[in-house]
This record gives C-alpha cells, structure tokens and sequence, in this order.
C-alpha cells in the first residue's frame, strides 16, 4: 500500500498547528457532512418508529436520549479528530487494558450466571451491560475501538521474535515446529518471517472475542475477525496464511453443518413426540434447553442460522424466531419504489415489528417501507461514500499506524452495514449487529464517533501545514521577427 512520507515535526498532543485556517484546510469536511444527515435521518426515523403511540416529538424517550447520545458523539468526534494520532500510538496498550477491564466483569457474570443488582442484570437473555443510575454501558462497542489501536500499533511498528514475551515464545516455537513438519515445510517456510506478528495478533483478537462470546453477543464477536483479516493484509502477512486458514475452516463448517443437521433431526423427534397443538406453538421449546451440540453456541442461536435456511422447521406459524425478520421484509417489501412517506409505515408504527427492536437493529426496515427502494439505496450510498473517504484517507496516510486504523474502521463499517441490512432484507441471520450512526444505543453511536474521530485525526496530520505552491509554468520567450514587435 503506498504511505506518504512521514513528517518530522516535533511532537504534540494537539493537532492544531497552524491555527484555525490550516483546521479548516486540512479537515475533511464530506464526512462530518455525511455524518450529519446520518444524525438526522436516525432521530427522525426512531420519532417515526414511536410516533402513533407518542405524537409529539421531544416526549418520545428514545427520541431525547438519541439527540444526547448523537450530541455526546459529536464531542468525542471532534476531540479524537484533534488528538495527534501518535498520542493514541503512545496509549495504545493503556486503551486497550481499559477495555479488556471493562469486559471483564460483564463476562464474569454471564459465564457464572450472576447478576450483580443493579448494575450487570440480564437483559433478553444476555449480560452485556453495565448499568449505572442515569445510563448503562456496553463495553464491547468499546472495545472495539481499544481492540483497533492496540493492533494498529502492532501492525504499525512490527513484533521481532525478541520482544515477544515468555508465553508469546513459546506459542512461537510451536508454530516453528508445526511449519517444520515435513509435510508443511514448503508451504510454512514463507509463513516464518510472521509468525510473530501472527501470534500477538492472534492473542489480542482472542481475549475480547472470547469475552464477548461469553455473554453471549456472537454478532459482536465475529466482526473482529474480518477486521482482524484485513490488519493482517497491511502487514504484508504472506497470502497463503489465508489461503492455509480457509483450507482449516473446511472441516469447521462441516461440523457446524452437521450440528445443525442434528439440531434439526431432535427438533422433528420433538415435534414427533409433542401434541400436535404443542408442537405447532413451539416446535423448539421442548429441546431448547437440553440439547448439547458440537459447538459451543446456544439453541437460541442454532434457531437464528437455521430460521434463515428452514424457516418452517424452526417457526411454522411464523409467529415465533422468525417474527421479526418476516415483519421486516414486509416493511421493506411496502416500500416499493418511493415509499409509504414520512410517518406513515404501517407495519413498523402499528407494532407488527415488536418495538424492542424496531428503533435499533430493524430500523432501516423502517427507512425502506418509508421511503422505499430510493431511500434505501440512499442510505446505502451515503454508507459508501463514507467508507471510501476512510479507505482514500488510508492510502494518503503518512505511516502504517493510521493507515491501519483507517482500514480497520471501513471494515468494521462495512460489516455491519452488510449484517445488519443483510438481516432486514432476510438473506443473513438475525445476530443483533446494529446500523452505524442510526440503530438506537448510546455506546453504540459514541463508539462509531470514535472511529471515524481518529479517522479524521489520521487525515489531518497527514496533511501539510501550508497549501504545497503553485508551480509557475514554463513561459517560452516570445520569438524576435525582423521588423515586428514580440508578441
């Protein structure tokens, strides 16, 4: 990827030289601009959501909490965006900490199965939060953020086998010995060179994945690894690392195939076993909390994969897992090509898709059935052309630090537009991935205030402090004719 030359200029925690003229050139403005409509669409599509039960405006409660929380991001944006990104270099592992403390007792609490009244409770089946007396907290929006830094640094700066610590040695040895196998040697000896790279990235991706995991939040979790992926190819990792991952995930995604090919032959024993009246309620119940399978995933998640794929297996009368995504392709679907018009979606106002998860992970069903396949493909563009401006400021990046973090931000992105549109329009599986800068949540919104705060932060130093000259072009002298003046 080619980085502009880094700048030497005496280091500053604020990246503000040059006063407020060199601010306003060295700013990219189309993103803030891009975020704002992102800002405004989202109040008015979740005042939309609630607007047949609570007409006026500023007495809706989410409606109020999302200006605050959107106000909060803004600061945050703006303050990250003036932070010299070798600040958040030197605090990388600091930040990191931070987060790994504060998944740690949400964690604890889900895999001990405690709740800590009233701040870590269960909520929907799940410990995520952390509740304090004005507000609540989700700490793996958080670390996201802390996971993307401290990776960016070690992207940035490199890992020799010499800095590694006693345990990363060991891990280290062992991949040695496993690339030196006969069989491997050819294919493992380009892999070498990165091995330590590849063992401190894997060991910073797998703390908050397996927290997270453990809440359980699995959508959360499975959006680091495409950003961890897309880390590794900045660090030059060799391509057929992936080439060799994707060959050891075969044999997974069989196992998952047949746990839930096993999941689905206990659901029709149970059916079998059931009145039919019983069965036809809750095909799912009578197993949900007793079946063991080969992966260590709920059935409450088994249900989510397999509602995709056989939707009459898991919920024949529709009213049950598959509820919700079916209430929001019929939103979609009403949308048709211009849309119902502001305030009036019928099937997301009058509650058909449950008001829990209308205004946060379904809220561009409601988008698409109020303005329609234009609307929708708006959003989708806005989307884009804010991930591009990220992946442009990438590539003008003055070193592999901010270029790291720039492409971890699209990607992270990226995927959860992909998701969570993904599972409105029903061609991916409900995993609770949420719409940057519209799903309702507070940690949610400051988290993507975040990132694209230091985004903006990488764009601004690598921009010079003075506009380069203008080149003077190369005047040719006028020609001397006998008897004329020059022209």
């Amino acid at each position: 990827m080619p980085l502009c030359e880094p700048q030497q200029k005496p280091f500053s925690a604020l990246n503000w030289e040059g006063g407020i003229k060199a601010f306003a050139r060295r700013t990219d403005w189309w993103t803030p601009l891009i975020l704002c409509v992102l800002s405004v669409w989202s109040v008015l599509a979740i005042y939309s959501v609630n607007s047949l039960k609570t007409p006026e405006f500023f007495e809706q409660e989410f409606v109020c909490k999302q200006i605050v929380y959107i106000g909060i991001g803004w600061g945050a944006y703006w303050a990250v965006a003036l932070v010299e990104p070798r600040v958040v270099e030197r605090w990388a592992w600091v930040i990191y900490a931070a987060g790994i403390l504060l998944l740690l007792p949400v964690a604890a609490c889900a895999l001990l199965k405690i709740n800590i009244n009233p701040f870590i409770v269960e909520r929907y089946g799940a410990r995520r939060w952390i509740v304090f007396p004005m507000f609540s907290v989700q700490p793996s929006e958080f670390t996201k953020v802390s996971t993307l830094a401290v990776m960016a640094l070690t992207v940035g700066r490199g890992v020799s086998a010499a800095h590694l610590s006693r345990v990363e040695k060991i891990i280290l040895n062992l991949a040695r010995h496993v690339l030196g196998w006969r069989p491997w040697a050819r294919l493992g000896a380009p892999l070498v060179r990165s091995l330590p790279l590849l063992v401190r990235m894997a060991w910073l991706a797998a703390l908050p994945f397996g927290l997270i995991f453990i809440q359980p939040d699995l959508g959360s979790a499975l959006t680091y690894i495409p950003m961890v992926f897309a880390l590794l190819v900045i660090a030059n990792v060799p391509l057929r690392f992936f080439a060799l991952l994707g060959v050891l995930t075969l044999p997974v995604a069989g196992a998952l195939a047949v746990d839930m090919t096993q999941y689905a032959k206990a659901l029709q024993t149970s059916r079998m076993n059931l009145s039919e009246t019983a069965a036809h309620k809750n095909p799912a119940s009578a197993i949900r909390g007793s079946y063991k399978g080969l992966f260590p995933i709920r059935n409450h998640q088994r249900e989510r994969i397999m509602t995709l794929f056989a939707p009459q297996l898991i919920d024949p009368d529709g009213g049950g897992t598959d509820w919700q995504p079916r209430q929001a392709r019929m939103a979609v679907a009403r949308g048709e090509l211009l849309g119902q018009g502001f305030l009036n979606g019928s099937v997301v106002r009058h509650g058909w898709l449950p008001p829990t998860a209308a205004h946060n992970d379904f809220l561009f069903s409601c988008i698409a059935e109020e303005h329609g396949f234009v609307g929708g493909v708006s959003l989708i563009g806005l989307f884009a052309l804010l991930i591009m401006l990220a992946l442009r400021t990438a590539v003008r990046a003055r070193d592999r630090f901010g270029a790291s973090i720039a492409i971890g931000t699209a990607v992270l992105a990226t995927v959860h537009v992909m998701v969570n549109i993904g599972m409105n329009i029903g061609i991916m599986p409900v995993t609770g991935v949420s719409l940057p800068f519209l799903s309702y949540g507070g940690s949610f919104i400051l988290s993507c205030f975040l990132l694209f705060g230091m985004v903006q932060g990488v764009r601004r130093s690598s921009q010079p402090l003075q506009a380069p000259a203008r080149e003077t072009a190369n005047l040719v002298p006028p020609v001397q004719l006998a008897g004329r003046t020059p022209v």
